[in-house]
C-alpha cells in the first residue's frame, strides 16, 4: 500500500490543542431525528435562557433599589446562565447539520462555544453556592457581621474568585493534556470530546471540581434556613396565647366572654398569616433545591455510569433547563423585581423606582430627539 493511501485514511487534527486524533469513522448515538428534536430545544432554551437572564441583569441596571449583595450574586448568576444560551446555537447548527462532521470551515467556533457552556455551568453552580450561603449569614448571622462580610470590595472579590475557579476548573486540564473542547462526533454538539484519550478523567475533573462544593452549600445552607424559619414561626405562635385585647375589661361575665372571642379571632387570624408566610417560604426553598437536583444531578450521576452516551445528550439538555429556570426562582420571585420585570415588559421605564443614571440619560437622549 502506498504511503499516501494510509496518510488519507488517518489525518490528524491539528487545529485542537494537545490532541491528536484521527478522522476514522465513529458509530452514530442518536439518528438524524433525535438530533433535530433535541438541537430545536437547544435553541428553544437559548431563547428563554437569553430573554429572562438579560431582563435580570437590566433590571439591576435599571433601578438602584434593587443593588443589594444579594443580587451582585444573582447577576453573576445571570451573566453566567447568560453565556450558556449564547453557546447553546452552535451544538443547535452541529446536531441540526446533517453528517457527521462540523459544517464550517474550521471547528474555532465550536471549541470557543463548548468551552464558554462548561465554564458557564460551573460559575453557575458556584454562584447558586454563594446566594445560598449570603441568605444564610442574613438570616442567621447578625446584621454588623453580614455587612462586614458583604462589603462592596469583599463581594468583587467573592465574584472573581467564583469566576477564577471555573475557569481554571475548565481549562487547566485540557492545557495539560486531560480531555478537550470542540466538535464531539458522537453526541454531534459543541462540548468536551468524548473520544479524546483522557475523556473520562476529564469529566470526573468537571463533576468533583463543580459539583460536591456547590451539593453541600446549597443543601446545608437551605436546611439551617428552613430549621431556623420554622423555629421562628413556632415562638410566634407560642406569643399568640400573651395577646390581649386593648380597651376591653374582663370584668363581668359577657366582658370576659367577648375578650376571649376577640383574642380568640385574633390568634386564629394571625396564625392563618404566619402558616401562609411558612408555606411561602418552604415553597420557594422547595423550589431551589428541587430546581438544583432535577436540573444538574442527573447529568453528573450519570458520567459516572458506563455506557451512558445514550443518556448524556438528553442530560445535558435537563442540565441546560437550570439556566432558565435560574431568573424565575432567584429573580421574579423577588417583590421588587417583580416590579421592575412588569414595568420593562409594559415599557413604563419611567415608573421604576429609585431610577439609575442609566434610566436618566435614557430619558435625556429620547427628549432631545
Amino acid at each position: 500500500m502506498d504511503i499516501n493511501d494510509t496518510m488519507s485514511n488517518s489525518t490528524a487534527v491539528l487545529w485542537l490543542p494537545n490532541t491528536t486524533m484521527t478522522t476514522t469513522s465513529i458509530p452514530a448515538v442518536h439518528s438524524y431525528t433525535v438530533r433535530v428534536v433535541v438541537g430545536v430545544l437547544f435553541l428553544l432554551i437559548a431563547v428563554i435562557n437569553i430573554t429572562g437572564n438579560s431582563m435580570v441583569i437590566f433590571a439591576v441596571i435599571f433601578s438602584k433599589k434593587l443593588r443589594t449583595s444579594t443580587n451582585v450574586f444573582v447577576v453573576s448568576l445571570s451573566s453566567a446562565d447568560l453565556l450558556a444560551g449564547l453557546a447553546l446555537p452552535m451544538s443547535s447548527v452541529a446536531l441540526i447539520s446533517p453528517g457527521n462532521s462540523w459544517p464550517g470551515s474550521t471547528e474555532a467556533p465550536c471549541y470557543i462555544a463548548g468551552l464558554l457552556l462548561y465554564t458557564s455551568s460551573s460559575a453557575s453552580l458556584f454562584n447558586l453556592a454563594s446566594i445560598a450561603l449570603n441568605r444564610l449569614i442574613l438570616i442567621k448571622s447578625p446584621m454588623k457581621w453580614y455587612r462586614i462580610l458583604y462589603t462592596k470590595c469583599n463581594l468583587v472579590i467573592n465574584v472573581v474568585v467564583i469566576w477564577t475557579v471555573a475557569i481554571v476548573i475548565m481549562t487547566v486540564p485540557p492545557l495539560c493534556g486531560i480531555g478537550d473542547y470542540g466538535y464531539d462526533k458522537q453526541q454531534h454538539t459543541c462540548t468536551d470530546l468524548d473520544n479524546h484519550p483522557r475523556a473520562k478523567t476529564f469529566k470526573k475533573i468537571q463533576t468533583f471540581g463543580s459539583y460536591p462544593i456547590s451539593f453541600v452549600i446549597i443543601i446545608t445552607s437551605y436546611i439551617i434556613i428552613f430549621v431556623h424559619v420554622r423555629r421562628h414561626f413556632k415562638k410566634q405562635m407560642r406569643n399568640d396565647d400573651n395577646i390581649t385585647i386593648p380597651g376591653c375589661s374582663s370584668s363581668g361575665r359577657g366582658n370576659s366572654f367577648q375578650t376571649s372571642d376577640n383574642a380568640a379571632v385574633m390568634r386564629a387570624g394571625r396564625r392563618d398569616r404566619i402558616s401562609q408566610q411558612q408555606l411561602e417560604i418552604t415553597k420557594n426553598l422547595f423550589m431551589a433545591v428541587c430546581a438544583f437536583f432535577i436540573c444538574i444531578t442527573p447529568y453528573s450521576v450519570a458520567l459516572f455510569i458506563p455506557n451512558n452516551d445514550r443518556f448524556l445528550l438528553f442530560g445535558g439538555v435537563v442540565f441546560l433547563c437550570n439556566s432558565c429556570v435560574n431568573p424565575i426562582i432567584y429573580a421574579a420571585k423577588h417583590p421588587q423585581f417583580k416590579k421592575v420585570l412588569r414595568l420593562m415588559l409594559r415599557c413604563k421605564y419611567s415608573e421604576i423606582e429609585e431610577p439609575s443614571d442609566t434610566i436618566k440619560h435614557l430619558k435625556a437622549c429620547c427628549c432631545k430627539s
